[in-house]
C-alpha cells in the first residue's frame, strides 16, 4: 500500500489501544493504556512540527481537514480523538469527515457483503452492504448470512469462535491489515465536506459502567428526602 499522500489532511484513530495519526505520508502509533487523553494533543503537536503544518498558517502548510475513526472502539477513547477532531474542525473552520472501522474496511474490501469486527464478550460488530452496524452473539452470524456471500473477518482470533457460523459463506477474507494502514486508507482521498460540520463517535454498544452504593454492586442507592 502506497504511503505516498501529501493533502495535509490530519488524520486521527483512537478507537484501539494502538492509537494512530498520520498527516501526509507520515503515520505514528503507540499503544496507550487509558491515557489518550494526555498523550493526544502534544503528539499532533509534534506531528505537525514535523511536517511543517502549523493549525495557524495559509497556504501549503495549512491544515485542510481532518479525518477521524467513529468506531466502533473504546467508548473513551472515541469520545478523545472525536471531541479533538471536532475541537480542529470548530476552531480552524475545516472541514471534518467521519469514518467508521467498517468504512475504512470498504475502502480495501468494496465488494465484501459482510464485515465482522471482535467486539469481545462473545459478540460481533457486523455490517451488511446497506444496513447499519449493529451487535450481534456470535452464535447468530450464520443466520446474518446468505449462500455465497463474501464474508471480512478482522481478527484472525475469531476465526476459532465463529468458523461453524461460516459455513453458507463464499470468499472469506481474513486480511492482516493493521492500525497504521487502516490510517493510510482513512488519508488516501478522502471526501471531506465543504465546511465543518460536527460529528459523532459510534457507539453500537453503551458504556460499560456500575454503579455503587455503599461499597456494593448494583443500583445507585435513592437518596432520602
Amino acid at each position: 500500500m502506497s504511503s505516498r499522500i501529501s493533502n495535509n489532511i490530519l488524520g486521527i484513530d483512537t478507537s484501539q489501544p494502538e492509537t494512530v495519526i498520520g498527516l501526509n505520508d507520515k503515520v505514528v502509533s503507540w499503544v496507550s493504556k487509558r491515557n489518550q487523553s494526555k498523550e493526544l494533543l502534544p503528539k499532533i503537536d509534534r506531528l505537525l512540527k514535523g511536517q511543517k503544518v502549523a493549525p495557524g498558517r495559509a497556504g501549503k502548510e495549512k491544515i485542510r481537514g481532518v479525518v477521524v475513526n467513529l468506531g466502533p472502539g473504546s467508548f473513551t477513547g472515541l469520545r478523545v480523538g472525536v471531541t479533538v477532531a471536532n475541537g480542529f474542525g470548530y476552531g480552524l473552520k475545516i472541514p471534518v469527515l467521519g469514518m467508521s472501522e467498517f468504512d475504512v474496511i470498504k475502502k480495501a474490501y468494496s465488494k465484501i457483503d459482510i464485515a465482522v469486527l471482535d467486539a469481545r464478550r462473545g459478540e460481533l460488530f457486523i455490517q451488511k452492504k446497506s444496513e447499519k452496524p449493529k451487535l450481534i452473539p456470535a452464535e447468530g452470524l450464520s443466520r446474518e448470512i446468505k449462500v455465497g456471500d463474501s464474508v471480512y473477518i478482522d481478527n484472525y482470533n475469531l476465526v476459532g469462535l465463529i468458523h461453524g457460523q461460516l459455513k453458507k459463506a463464499g470468499t472469506i477474507y481474513i486480511p492482516s491489515i493493521g492500525r497504521k494502514q487502516k490510517m493510510q486508507l482513512m488519508l488516501a482521498k478522502p471526501k471531506l465536506p465543504k465546511k465543518f460540520s460536527q460529528v459523532l463517535p459510534l457507539y453500537i454498544r453503551g458504556a460499560n459502567i456500575t454503579l455503587r452504593a455503599r461499597g456494593r454492586s448494583g443500583p445507585a442507592a435513592k437518596p432520602k428526602k
